[in-house]
């Protein structure tokens, strides 16, 4: 649809008529052809944790505090990464510091989250500095200290301590990670080895399940998936200690993990099938200036909320886990501060400093990656984005496979996609889910690098086995909901006819299963 402005300006013996073609935004989306008199319902309401009983989302509050923490009760998450570090915990030998802990877990659980706790950190106690490290990299990701398996004083004195953690909150935490990050050297402090890891990750695992032997074991915590590194540490005699595998796999464009994930199956059903995946921490930032993980351009605040739900569905659908965690909710760094660069070339001086194709380019500052404005607290579109999706979706709905086909009627600002393209990313993505009751939800999106502007193609999408009585669209962006007319059903199949295609996900559900706020 195209609206045609007439204006007029008056000069002597002339007036001059411009006429702009504008593509207005009608109910969230661009025009483009798509249906326009669809009418907006309300919005969907939002729930708090503890009002959710069960659902697959997350969120790591980057923080012990208990404001922050329930902030992200606020948003419905049933899950949330919290950590027991070893050196600040011990800070001096065999006396062991949970104030901190104690408040943390305990402020969780009251909130209706269900803490999964990494365990970890090397201890300067017993290990030493490791010396052998390229000064560029210790420059970006600072100095490290060698993991317990260095020597066995170390070793002895890290099981005994993970046999405290679990003894004080026997009965309360459920979930045990075993370490962050060990596949890479800034964290395990040392050339990462899974065979190593695996042997740390036996022994403790052991001590855990000894303590308390009706907790559940995580292992990997990965930067990345890396199923090399998972075969390695899963053939340490470990496919019956370990019950989840986790991984943190940063990117621009979050379905890319897909294919990683599905070779990591491979390898964890080669060892136990029971065991479950779980994406233990990911985010993306708001802003070009962050510490830690960049990304690449355009960034914004509608960019990171648009990959946050891209993300959610990537991970329980296509990569099948049972857990998708979002990495951060808070981070109190200061802004303007700029690192140290004593490594910059010639060219870094007209280029700027190399990200590295989004690695760690910052070690100072405010990590972007969080949905809370620092230091208002303010939410950012993110934080509605995932109040919407945690309040949509929860542990009723699983992923369910259904035969779909989308055809591309008006491309709109997506050039070139459509019957001709038919190269990763540019096919329209479907994620279905369904409860035991036979309620169905479908999520569809286009998997280009997300944009700050909000903007949409026209498709047909035909299903093929797919049962939906009332329909409704929800845009999970802003939590719109808006009817939509009976599908077609054309020998079982149901089609939905010209709605919208964006760079995020937009959800078909039963209108019944939706909690909507009317409408003023």
């Amino acid at each position: 649809m195209r609206i045609r402005i007439l204006v007029t300006m008056a000069r002597p013996a002339l007036t001059l008529f411009i006429i702009v073609a504008l593509c207005p935004f009608i109910w969230g989306f661009s025009g483009h052809g798509a249906d326009d008199k669809r009418q907006l319902l309300g919005h969907v309401k939002p729930k708090h944790s503890i009002e959710i009983q069960n659902s697959p989302w997350g969120i790591q509050a980057g923080t012990l505090d208990e404001e922050i923490i329930a902030k992200a009760a606020e948003i419905g998450v049933k899950w949330t990464r919290l950590q027991a570090t070893w050196p600040e915990i011990e800070r001096s030998p065999g006396v062991y510091i949970w104030d901190e802990t104690d408040k943390a877990f305990s402020t969780a659980i009251k909130m209706g989250i269900t803490p999964f706790v990494t365990i970890g950190g090397s201890n300067g106690l017993y290990t030493a500095w490791n010396t052998n490290v390229d000064p560029k990299l210790t420059e970006i990701y600072g100095k490290h200290r060698l993991p317990p398996t260095s020597n066995p004083q170390a070793m002895s004195a890290w099981l005994k301590f993970v046999e405290q953690v679990v003894l004080r909150y026997k009965g309360t935490i459920k979930y045990w990670e075993i370490w962050n990050e060990p596949n890479h050297f800034a964290y395990w402090g040392d050339e990462p080895n899974g065979k190593e890891y695996g042997q740390l990750l036996n022994e403790s695992a052991k001590v855990v399940k000894r303590v308390d032997p009706q907790v559940f074991v995580i292992a990997g915590a990965l930067a990345g998936l890396d199923p090399e590194y998972t075969d390695a540490f899963l053939s340490m005699d470990n496919r019956s200690l370990v019950d989840i595998i986790t991984f943190h796999n940063y990117g621009s464009i979050p379905e890319e993990r897909i294919y990683k994930a599905l070779q990591t199956w491979d390898v964890i059903n080669r060892y136990n099938p029971a065991i479950k995946l779980w994406q233990g921490e990911c985010g993306y930032p708001s802003h070009s200036s962050t510490r830690d993980y960049r990304g690449s351009s355009p960034w914004g605040p509608t960019v990171q909320a648009k990959w946050l739900l891209r993300q959610a569905f990537t991970d329980t659908y296509f990569c099948r886990a049972s857990m998708s965690n979002y990495f951060k909710l808070f981070h109190g760094g200061g802004r303007g501060v700029v690192p140290k660069r004593s490594f910059l070339t010639s060219v870094d001086s007209v280029l700027g400093f190399p990200e590295r194709a989004g690695a760690r380019v910052k070690v100072v500052g405010v990590n972007e990656k969080c949905l809370l404005e620092n230091p208002t607290l303010e939410p950012k579109p993110g934080f509605a984005a995932y109040q919407n999706l945690c309040a949509l979706i929860d542990d009723r709905y699983k992923p369910f496979g259904i035969k779909n086909k989308v055809l591309v009627q008006d491309e709109g600002v997506f050039y070139g996609i459509g019957s001709e393209d038919d190269a990763f990313p540019s096919i329209p993505l479907v994620a279905s889910y369904r409860t035991e009751k036979g309620r169905s939800l479908v999520a569809y999106w286009l998997p280009w690098h997300p944009q700050e502007m909000i903007r949409s193609a026209t498709v047909r999408i035909e299903f093929k086995g797919l049962a939906i009585i009332d329909p409704v669209l929800v845009d999970p962006l802003d939590g719109k909901v808006y009817s939509l007319a009976q599908p077609l059903n054309e020998n079982g199949t149901m089609i939905f006819d010209r709605i919208p295609l964006t760079d995020y996900p937009l959800i078909i559900a039963e209108r019944s299963e939706v909690e909507i706020i009317p409408a003023q």
